[in-house]
């Protein structure tokens, strides 16, 4: 029996046919469903987001961002949770020129909010302001205390309450910085290669079973709904059902490691600010409005303890 780098261990056999209708039977619904979501605000910079290291979102773009991040995905149980933003140099502009470092008027603001879910038509009126951030100055009062700086990077602290823990659980989970890293490196790139071909190959069972923990990991912290989850299998198909859609070569890669040491990935490693901290693995296809449009597929990787493969968190 060949070995192959990527593993399961959902509770029954998944598949393309099968694995809505699994998980609208898996998700449970509470009286209250707690979300968690944050706004930012910021000027002359780019920026990531990680919840308990692990990344949430990225801007690298002109402009602000007006839509609010939701966290729940990140949030595995109740307890302390971590936000930390990750800043750089807004290095291009439409408009005039760009920065090679943070300048003393870098701004980052983050305004986390909650709100119950059950209350779909009142729950934005309900909302609670849970912390409200603005990024440092230095003693002048007007100047960011990362100025001149390539990076900056802060933390900040919350708790969550939630009515769910998401299972599997990252605590039962190796810790990958202890591996030998050019082992590492391979067993990462056979495994996104491995992934990439399924894809290739139009493999729809095989994906939909390794994703699925992945995705239901997801849609349980999110509390989706019959409907809600309709739109999200059609997503999944996006990638056999679309002709035109092929991957690019897996090159010009980095490993990058998260989750407190118990995720890793593959990220490119170009200065373009299209590609900069993107997943390695990516396609492009022809959009029905015209022209060419491209897809990341970000998988993060963990190994249970007890097993030596691979299975997508």
């Amino acid at each position: 029996m060949i070995k192959v780098p990527i593993t399961e261990s959902n509770p029954m056999v998944i598949t393309a046919e099968n694995a809505l209708s699994v998980k609208e039977k898996m998700i449970k619904h509470f009286p209250k469903e707690p979300l968690y979501y944050v706004y930012m605000d910021h000027e002359q910079c780019f920026f990531e987001i990680l919840v308990n290291d692990i990344p949430a979102f990225r801007y690298f773009q002109d402009g602000g961002i007006m839509s609010p991040v939701l966290l729940n995905n990140f949030i595995a149980k109740s307890g302390k949770q971590k936000i930390t933003y990750r800043l750089y140099p807004q290095t291009t502009r439409e408009n005039g020129e760009g920065f090679n470092t943070l300048t003393p008027y870098t701004r980052f603001n983050i305004s986390l909010y909650s709100r119950d879910n059950v209350d779909s038509l009142t729950s934005f009126d309900k909302q609670i302001k849970i912390l409200e951030h603005t990024s440092l100055k230095k003693e002048d009062g007007k100047t960011f205390i990362g100025a001149g700086l390539p990076y900056y990077e802060y933390t900040v602290e919350f708790n969550a309450s939630v009515p769910y823990e998401q299972s599997p659980s990252l605590e039962n989970a190796l810790d990958l910085r202890t591996m030998n890293k050019e082992l590492l490196e391979k067993k990462t790139l056979e495994a996104y290669t491995y992934f990439s071909k399924l894809i290739t190959d139009k493999n729809k069972d095989q994906y939909f079973s390794l994703v699925f923990n992945s995705d239901m990991r997801q849609l349980q912290s999110e509390y989706y709904t019959p409907e809600h989850l309709k739109v999200n299998g059609m997503d999944d198909l996006f990638y056999f059902d679309t002709p035109s859609f092929k991957l690019e070569p897996l090159e010009g890669y980095a490993i990058k490691i998260y989750g407190e040491g118990k995720l890793v990935c593959l990220e490119h490693t170009s200065t373009d600010t299209r590609l900069k901290g993107r997943s390695s693995m990516w396609g492009k296809y022809n959009a029905e409005e015209g022209g060419v449009r491209v897809r990341f597929l970000r998988i993060l990787l963990y190994i249970p303890k007890g097993k030596d493969s691979f299975e997508i968190w």
